[in-house]
């Protein structure tokens, strides 16, 4: 047959039942405020993830930008490189038409310069 617990031994069976209640609350209160963190974190981590988002964006929309002025500027320098030739080009005719007018200025330089020396020595 059991006996009964003393009045003695009924209170302290009820002091460990209320300290293992107390240690029991203190770790789900511990419990509850690393969820509390957790969750700030994951928060937190959202929010970056979308600016990261956003940024990722902003830097394809500038790539995009920057091959398009790639683009363009390699059209400016073909179009450059064009008139650059034609320039050239011009320039090479005006190079021979001044030498043909040089050469045609000393032999009327020289055909007037012998008229004188004939007309002086007759």
């Amino acid at each position: 047959m059991s006996r009964e617990p003393s009045k003695q031994e009924y209170a302290a069976e009820l002091l460990a039942e209320w300290r293992a209640a107390g240690r029991d609350a203190a770790g789900a209160h511990t419990a509850a405020e690393v969820a509390a963190l957790a969750l700030a974190a994951a928060e937190a981590a959202e929010e970056a993830a979308s600016e990261v988002e956003v940024a990722a964006d902003a830097a394809l929309a500038a790539v995009g930008l920057a091959r398009t002025a790639a683009d363009k500027a390699r059209r400016a320098a073909a179009r450059a490189s064009e008139a650059a030739q034609m320039a050239m080009s011009t320039a090479e005719g005006d190079v021979a038409r001044a030498d043909q007018a040089a050469g045609k200025a000393d032999r009327a330089e020289e055909a007037a310069r012998d008229r004188y020396h004939d007309e002086q020595g007759a």
